[in-house]
């Protein structure tokens, strides 16, 4: 979680998960019953599937899916900011918080590759990356 004048951030992280775009819709079962006949009922809360990374913007809600997708790893990040002013300090403060959470989960980083690059598409842009987890400055 981050709060700054200009954003409020909450992200979750969880390496032991797998990505999902969304999250389905939440639902709940139950049995009532009188004596030995029991009826099943389901509830639905909401009926509509949630995103799972949700910042406001777009191209940024891209980014941090396909991370989630390539990484194999859940992520969910939820961010309120000042978009009527520009889209900078949401970029910003997202990736800052997204990076102490995938720092903190790694730990002492034993047993994951030095480097990786990607490059791809998407709407027309092309975008490539390249990462280091070595911590040699």
């Amino acid at each position: 979680r981050r709060a700054t004048k200009e954003t409020a951030i909450e992200v979750r992280l969880d390496l032991d998960k797998g990505w999902a775009a969304e999250d389905p819709p939440r639902g709940a079962g139950s049995v009532w019953g009188s004596g030995e006949a029991a009826t099943p009922s389901t509830l639905r809360a909401a009926t509509e599937r949630t995103p799972r990374v949700s910042t406001g913007v777009a191209a940024l809600d891209r980014v941090l899916s396909e991370l989630s997708r390539a990484g194999g790893f859940e992520l969910v990040v939820w961010c309120d900011g000042d978009r009527h002013i520009d889209d900078h300090h949401t970029a910003e403060d997202v990736a800052i918080t997204v990076g102490q959470c995938l720092h903190e989960a790694l730990g002492d980083k034993a047993g994951l590759a030095r480097m990786g690059c990607a490059e791809g598409t998407s709407a027309g842009a092309g975008a490539s990356s390249g990462s280091g987890s070595s911590g040699g400055g």
